[in-house]
């Protein structure tokens, strides 16, 4: 869960970032975040397994994410 632990220092820093993560992973985040001090911060969750899919599924499962990624990514910081 290192995405997390950075996404963290980065928001800490005052640097927006969108950590994505699979369902599998949920717990575990969380407890890196309020681990780190990031109460509040939420990845965003796509379905687990995602390895197994072919490229048209990845891209397809990306795309809608994009518009939650591009909010986190262009929101003020605090």
């Amino acid at each position: 869960m290192s995405s997390v632990l950075d996404a963290a220092r980065l928001e800490r820093a005052g640097v927006p970032t969108a950590a994505v993560i699979t369902t599998a992973f949920v717990r575990e985040a969380d407890y890196q975040a309020d681990t780190s001090g990031m109460l509040n911060f939420k990845p965003i969750v796509v379905p687990h397994p995602t390895s197994h899919l072919p490229e048209d599924q990845i891209k397809a499962l990306a795309t809608t994410i994009v518009p939650e990624v591009l909010d986190r990514l262009l929101q003020r910081p605090d």
